[in-house]
């Protein structure tokens, strides 16, 4: 610009009455003359306006979508900022481009388990490469969001670097979440699938068993009976009897197995140091008989749950350790609250029976899963145990070795 020349932009009528829009350059020319020159800018205008009108359109459209494109460069500290992005934006992260900015662009939304992956994707960009990346981003309100990005760098060939990239980002959430959901929902069919295959197991091996029984004992019933053996009569009756106890606590067995999840009753706020005591009250009988002292921690905190549902957990448990104590001179069991984890209470029954080998720690919670056929019962006590922790939104787990004893942890919802 000429010193002391000024440049503004006016709006002209021409002869035939159309505007223009021009720059009109005013200037101080020797001998004190004044000069002026007119710019004729109506069609850089007229391609300005509709350059204009095109992104905001194309900014509205954005909007009411799931995705957004972008557009970065290199400023003049050698950062990548952004320079211009469509509305959709503020949808994915809940920040205005201005905020956007201002907090720190892209990498501020980052979620921190997922920084060394977007710091991997910005050096593939600054080796020429084009990236496409799933991450998750953290939106304005807290909530965690996943997005599909598709960037593509601006490459300088003179200085042979980046200095710019674009692309697109999608939300990607709700797919995510499909495809967890597919995912649990495959691992809980397989399960299901395994447990099926199991109940095969049992209904043809464990419910055949006492059917046989049963039935090779009324050939010899049949035959004490006309033979007038009274001793060997009574015999076979015990023997049929207890058959059919075994059959009849099994399909018991199965049958609340098959309940949990589908009839649960009213969830209720419960006080475990109450509940514990009422479990020991009704196993008072079996604790006696085999010699077993319990031993309740103060301090047990309160649970959310289906009450009857978690006294068969606490039955099953202390039952369980009073089965499995061995030859010890003083069996006893301890309850106690181990602590909090994701802020529900860890509950512990603690023995000093004859402990389960590490090997064995899994196992155990399976359906039918008897480590000693001998033993009493039908092999779905601690499996019913897990599935109703789980139901509870809870876990279960043993630590234990061989002949030192075992401590079965599990978690509940605390009370609301």
């Amino acid at each position: 610009m000429i010193p002391g020349s000024i440049k503004r932009e006016r709006v002209l009528v021409h002869k035939n009455g159309t505007r223009l829009n021009v720059i009109v350059s005013s200037s101080y020319m020797s001998g004190g003359r004044l000069q002026f020159i007119i710019q004729d800018i109506t069609e850089r205008k007229r391609m300005e306006e509709e350059l204009h009108l095109n992104e905001e359109r194309y900014r509205m459209i954005s909007s009411v979508m799931s995705d957004y494109t972008f557009s970065n460069i290199q400023n003049e500290k050698g950062e990548i900022v952004i320079n211009w992005v469509t509305g959709a934006l503020e949808k994915i992260s809940g920040y205005s481009v201005e905020e956007f900015n201002a907090r720190g662009g892209w990498v501020s939304t980052v979620h921190p388990d997922d920084l060394q992956q977007d710091a991997r994707d910005m050096e593939l960009l600054r080796d020429n490469q084009r990236v496409i990346s799933e991450l998750r981003t953290i939106h304005k309100d807290g909530s965690i969001r996943w997005v599909r990005s598709y960037a593509h760098p601006v490459w300088d060939s003179g200085t042979n670097q980046l200095v710019g990239i674009y692309g697109a980002v999608q939300d990607i959430t709700e797919q995510k979440r499909i495809e967890q959901e597919r995912e649990s929902l495959f691992k809980e069919l397989e399960a299901k699938n395994a447990e099926l295959e199991q109940f095969a197991y049992t209904v043809s091996h464990d419910l055949k068993a006492p059917i046989i029984t049963i039935k090779g004992f009324l050939g010899f019933l049949e035959e004490d009976a006309l033979s007038g053996n009274v001793k060997r009569l009574r015999t076979d009756i015990q023997r049929i009897s207890g058959a059919a106890d075994k059959m009849h606590n099994l399909l018991n067995d199965l049958l609340e197995l098959s309940r949990i999840g589908r009839l649960m009753n009213q969830p209720m706020e419960i006080a475990l140091q109450e509940l514990v005591h009422e479990a020991r009250e009704l196993l008072q009988g079996r604790l006696q008989e085999r010699g077993v002292c319990v031993k309740v921690k103060d301090g047990l905190p309160f649970a959310y749950g289906d009450r009857q549902r978690l006294l068969e957990v606490i039955q099953n448990l202390l039952d369980n350790a009073a089965k499995f104590m061995g030859a010890q001179a003083k069996p006893c069991v301890e309850v106690g609250l181990q602590g909090y984890e994701d802020n529900k209470p860890v509950i512990y029954i603690r023995d000093n029976g004859i402990g389960i080998a590490p090997q064995f720690h899994e196992r155990i919670f399976g359906l039918f899963n008897r480590l000693d056929p001998k033993t009493e019962g039908t092999g779905i006590g601690l499996a019913l145990v897990k599935r109703i922790v789980e139901f509870h939104s809870g876990k279960i787990w043993v630590e234990s070795e061989a002949g030192q004893g075992a401590t079965f942890f599990f978690t509940l919802p605390q009370a609301k």
